[in-house]
């Protein structure tokens, strides 16, 4: 476990000042570098259903492209996270933002489905951000670690929403104008890549292919069943097989990435991810709060848009506004997230881990409680809505730093990465039983209030297990997390 470093008192204050003002430059580079993780997130929901009749494509195909993303998200995540480990953090950062920048450029300057579809797919990359950043920032400052992650989310959040904003208001007209607005961002980021400084020793050590490949194959079944089995039916045989087969892929993958060498598991440069790091109470309280968390407040979103989008003479509830009026609440939601991000570094040193970490929890089934009972007011559903954005910010950050202290230094990108292989499929889960709820509940092709009800219902159960959960967390702090 890495401890805080602390400078010799003889050292000279221009030393000092020196180190200080490169933490913070390093810490403003990285955020440059997610803010193009945040914009590309956000600006292609608004855009892939306007390019519907721009392409000629129904919208069994543009939920097709979100589905290759989802999909894509969820292999990338370890798969990018252990390549940093093994071979180098900036190396795989900075080839990882061209990868992110090409797609960016390719959709941009020519668009098309086909280019669209290889872009979507590229885009996905900017999953390695976060993990990536962390080994740096942990291997260069560990006492700045939380700090930095709460500045990442923070900016994550903030492009989120402006990125969604900025992409309907200019490609309102045109809607592949909207595909520009990642252009300046991924300039930026990679200039801003270049900048970091190199930190901590490559491991060299190879990735296993027959786990690797059980995870990835098991994810892709997985995530597949769950995104298709509103459409296939859930009792289809193809949502069956692929769910039923992803599951046993991914139980053959924690098997053998579990076992210990003596036990016959894989050796020193035979695995893909250690997860014997799960054995760690800290790493395994993260995970399953992060699980929980990803369930109950992500996968909320599609549903938000529908209902403040909704006539209330049609449906019986909603408010009737505009995709520029809802683009503006989710912008000043990610206001919320920001500063909420922001502080919590602070939190989680005055009220300890836990406390921060329930009360994210508490927060976000208080959001959904107030949004369930106020919902007839736009008023008091924003206030709810407000309540749900300022814990996306503080368990975004929590659990991102909590997720990499207790572990090997050399693990930092990878334990980071499981982390948010968590947050992936926590999404996926909460977005299918959104997806079952809404589709169980259906009136006329629409969501019934009660099926409302069940959904604000469903998600305020999980975010309330996502604080139980945190009430695990050990009580302890550890010498880099001080900051």
């Amino acid at each position: 476990m890495a401890s805080k470093i602390v400078p010799p008192k003889a050292m000279p204050a221009a030393t000092a000042d020196i180190t200080r003002k490169a933490i913070i430059g390093m810490i403003l580079a990285m955020a440059l570098v997610e803010s193009l993780s945040g914009v590309t997130q956000g600006y292609l929901n608004p855009i892939l259903p306007a390019l519907g009749p721009v392409f000629a494509i129904d919208d069994p195909t543009i939920n097709g492209i979100f589905l290759i993303s989802n999909v894509s998200f969820a292999v990338l995540t370890p798969i990018i996270s252990r390549l940093g480990d093994s071979y180098g953090y900036r190396l795989v950062l900075r080839c990882s933002t061209v990868v992110v920048a090409l797609g960016a450029f390719v959709m941009a300057f020519w668009p098309s489905l086909w280019t669209v579809t290889a872009g979507v797919v590229l885009l996905t990359c900017v999953v390695g951000f976060i993990p990536l950043m962390m080994g740096i920032l942990r291997v260069s400052s560990p006492a700045h670690t939380r700090t930095g992650v709460s500045v990442m989310i923070g900016v994550l959040m903030i492009t989120f929403g402006a990125g969604g904003l900025l992409a309907g208001i200019i490609g309102a007209s045109q809607p592949t104008l909207g595909l520009w607005v990642a252009v300046p961002f991924a300039v930026a980021a990679l200039v801003a890549s270049f900048l970091l400084p190199d930190a901590g020793t490559p491991t060299r050590e190879g990735l296993a292919l027959v786990p690797l490949m059980s995870c990835s194959l098991g994810l892709i079944g997985f995530v597949v069943a769950l995104s298709m089995g509103p459409e296939w039916g859930w009792l289809d045989i193809r949502t069956l097989a692929s769910g039923l087969l992803g599951l046993g892929l991914l139980a053959v993958w924690v098997r053998i990435d579990s076992r210990r060498p003596e036990q016959g598991g894989s050796a020193q440069g035979r695995r893909f991810m250690d997860l014997r790091m799960l054995a760690n109470p800290r790493i395994r309280t993260v995970s399953l709060a992060t699980f929980f968390f990803g369930f109950a407040s992500i996968s909320y979103f599609g549903t938000n848009g529908i209902f403040l989008h909704a006539n209330p003479e049609k449906t019986g509830y909603g408010f009737a506004l505009s995709s520029f009026a809802i683009a503006v609440i989710l912008a000043l939601g990610s206001v919320l997230s920001l500063v909420s991000s922001l502080l919590t570094a602070r939190v989680l040193r005055s009220f300890g881990e836990r406390s921060t970490l329930v009360f994210a929890g508490m927060l976000l089934a208080g959001g959904f409680a107030i949004m369930a009972l106020a919902h007839d007011s736009l008023a008091g559903y924003c206030a709810g809505f407000a309540l749900f954005n300022l814990s996306l910010g503080m368990y975004q950050a929590g659990t991102r730093a909590l997720s990499v202290e207790g572990v090997p230094m050399e693990e930092t990108s990878t334990a980071a990465g499981l982390n948010e292989l968590a947050l992936s499929v926590g999404i996926a889960v909460g977005a299918a039983v959104v997806k079952l709820i809404s589709s169980s509940t259906a009136d006329g092709g629409r969501i019934s209030e009660g099926g409302l009800f069940a959904i604000w219902g469903a998600l305020a159960v999980a975010a309330f297990v996502a604080s139980v959960a945190s009430a695990r967390y050990p009580k302890r702090l550890t010498a880099e997390a001080q900051a």
